[in-house]
Parts: C-alpha cells; sequence; structure tokens
C-alpha cells in the first residue's frame, strides 16, 4: 500500500480515524495508535475526530469484521496452513480448531485437510480481522515469523519421519545377518 498524501512512498499503517494509509512523514502515533495528519489537525482545533463528537475511534488496522483488508494483506497464509489450529489460537481464528478433527481417522483426516487449505487461502484476511495490528509491517511480521515456525516443525518432522526409517531398516538388517530372521515369529504366543 502507498501512503494517500504520498503516492511515492509505501505506507507503514492506516489512520485509527479514517483508515487512509500513512508513511512515516504523515504518521503520528498517538497513545500506541496512529493517525493522520488531518485528523490529529482537525482533533486539535475542535476538540473532537472529524465525522465524531469526542470519540477516540478504534485503530482501523485488524480491528473486528467489518475492518478493510488490504490488498497487501490478501494471499496465501503459510503460517495457517502449516500450524492450522495452533495457528487459529495464536490468531485469534478460532474456525481453525475445526483441524483438530484430524485426531479422528478417515473422515477427520479430510476435513483436517480441507481446513489447513481453506486457512492457507482466507488465513491472512481472517488473522487482520480478528486480532488488533499496529501496521500492516507489524502484521507481515508476524505472519513470517508463523510460516518460519511452520516450516521448522514440518522440516523436524521430516527428519524424525528418515530417522525412524533408517532406524527400522537398520534393525531388519542387522537381524537378518545375525541369523534371526524371522524367528521371532516363534515368540508369539496366537499363533
Amino acid at each position: 500500500m502507498k501512503c494517500a498524501v504520498h503516492p511515492d512512498i509505501e505506507a507503514l499503517g492506516a489512520c485509527c480515524n479514517c483508515g487512509s494509509f500513512v508513511c512515516p512523514e504523515c504518521k503520528v502515533d498517538l497513545g500506541g495508535h496512529i493517525y493522520c495528519n488531518r485528523c490529529l489537525e482537525v482533533l486539535l482545533k475542535t476538540g473532537s475526530w472529524p465525522g465524531q463528537t469526542n470519540i477516540v475511534a478504534p485503530c482501523a488496522p485488524g480491528m473486528g469484521e467489518g475492518s478493510p483488508v488490504p490488498e497487501d494483506i490478501k494471499g496465501w497464509s503459510w503460517g495457517g496452513f502449516l500450524l492450522t489450529w495452533i495457528w487459529g489460537i495464536g490468531n485469534n481464528v478460532w474456525i481453525a480448531l475445526i483441524a483438530l478433527l484430524g485426531l479422528i481417522p478417515y473422515v477427520g483426516w479430510i476435513a483436517s485437510l480441507a481446513m489447513s487449505i481453506v486457512l492457507g487461502i482466507k488465513g491472512s484476511e481472517w488473522a487482520w480481522q480478528h486480532k488488533k495490528w499496529e501496521s500492516i509491517e507489524h502484521f507481515k511480521k508476524v505472519q513470517r515469523s508463523w510460516a518460519w515456525w511452520g516450516l521448522a516443525i514440518l522440516l523436524a518432522y521430516i527428519v524424525i519421519m528418515i530417522c525412524l526409517v533408517v532406524l527400522a531398516i537398520s534393525l531388519y538388517m542387522i537381524a537378518q545377518t545375525a541369523g534371526i530372521g524371522d524367528s521371532w515369529k516363534d515368540y508369539i504366543p496366537w499363533q
């Protein structure tokens, strides 16, 4: 997103009052919220926000279902796709808990896979709307962190699976060379 006043400069966030995107030059940080110079000027002159009466508006970025989703936010969510329900709890996207159905064999696995794909597609938008974000950059930074953690856990899982397969093959080969072979079947009581 570009700044509403300076279209050649990248915006850092949106004004909490009017929702227009602001660059570092236009940004005014007041009480942890971002405001544009125009809204702050009207507040100082009149004592109220433009179009309101002495009420400080909630911050536009990431504040509920009605908050606009910038184009920069839309796109694939690797954190939502890879970490499903864990990502959902961390981003207040409670529908992600459907992925826990994966604990139920067969049908649950399909539901969990479907939820993973849905979170990949819509996760970024839902996270933007369900949690408070300081700016677009803050949102992107947090979501990148989720994506890296998801990738790290996936790689750890793959490494563990490879190690288990190598261990099983090694034990089988040791048993074959030691002459044990299939003699372990003689010790199964129900045969």
